[in-house]
């Protein structure tokens, strides 16, 4: 993996693989491991032993009342904060899900903590990249439909903040995500981050060339890589709990480490590629007309009990 994202209103940390301190590769079997962590497509629904259940969503109803392009508008509202919302979203949507509002500059943009280098970047734009509604499993999804326009100029982007996830301490994260479409130059870094600390999971470089990783900051810097892709469906899963972090894959558990977060949020953050690659057209950077559409099929959130 290369450097981490990092949008102007963030703290991530630039790192890269190979100098960030311990790696971990993952021998991958994707069976349910001891942490009972689902592997289906089934939302878990309920408590887990040690932790309560806070948020879980399927986003199935959506089905039948899709949530269309354009609802997630007017997002700059008490930013970043519990109580932001976005004034296009309507009834249990506007009250639990929020986006970064229109016109924030994402990490390829920004360049911020030495992510430079990108030839050019993305602003955030949920009311052009966001829906809610059938997907592509036949069942209820929320996409996440990034494109660089089709004359040029900055990708459009955007990044969902579960809103019953957020300022939790001690906490239990679990998403199914799969991307869809994927032209190169799109890329995902699902984070929670504080000053210094942080954890990104799922990340990757890219959706096209580039595997799934761990990242913690802060507490000791450790990573872990595994062979997964996220252009096939997967459940990502790690959970807080003290100075601990434990990270899963398809129910089965890659590795546990230190942490020095406290309280923060779950960001689902898809922007552009950040590091390039020498070895493909325009060094993997999206061209004009590119696209890049991601899935999460479902999303839940625990507290410690």
């Amino acid at each position: 993996m290369g450097k981490h994202a990092k949008v102007k209103q963030r703290s991530i940390m630039a790192g890269v693989a190979a100098t960030t301190g311990a790696v971990i590769v993952a021998a991958l079997s994707f069976a349910p491991g001891a942490s009972g962590a689902p592997v289906s497509n089934s939302m878990p629904t309920g408590d887990l032993p040690g932790w309560h259940q806070v948020w879980a969503e399927n986003f199935n109803s959506a089905v039948a009342a899709p949530v269309k392009v354009g609802s997630f508008s007017g997002c700059n509202n008490n930013a970043d904060r519990p109580n932001a919302y976005c004034s296009g979203l309507k009834g249990k949507w506007r009250d639990t899900l929020w986006a970064y509002p229109s016109g924030w500059d994402d990490t390829a943009k920004s360049g911020n903590d030495g992510n430079g280098g990108a030839p050019y970047g993305g602003t955030y734009e949920p009311q052009k990249t966001v829906s809610i509604g059938k997907g592509y499993d036949g069942g209820g999804t929320l996409k996440v439909a990034m494109y660089r326009p089709a004359g040029g100029g900055n990708n459009v982007v955007g990044t969902v903040v579960p809103k019953k996830c957020m300022n939790l301490r001690d906490g239990r994260y679990s998403a199914r995500v799969k991307v869809t479409q994927a032209n190169p130059g799109f890329k995902s870094a699902w984070l929670r981050y504080e000053g210094r600390a942080e954890v990104d999971y799922p990340e990757v470089d890219d959706y096209t060339d580039s595997n799934v990783a761990m990242f913690n900051h802060g507490g000791g810097e450790w990573n872990v890589q595994t062979s997964a892709y996220m252009t096939t469906a997967h459940t990502y899963t790690w959970e807080r709990r003290g100075g601990t972090v434990t990270v899963y894959l398809d129910g089965k558990k890659l590795r546990s480490g230190g942490t020095s977060l406290t309280t923060s949020s779950w960001v689902w953050q898809n922007e552009s590629r950040i590091i390039g690659n020498s070895k493909l057209s325009n060094r993997g950077y999206a061209k004009p007309g590119a696209k890049a559409t991601l899935e999460v099929t479902w999303a839940t959130c625990y507290t410690a009990k």
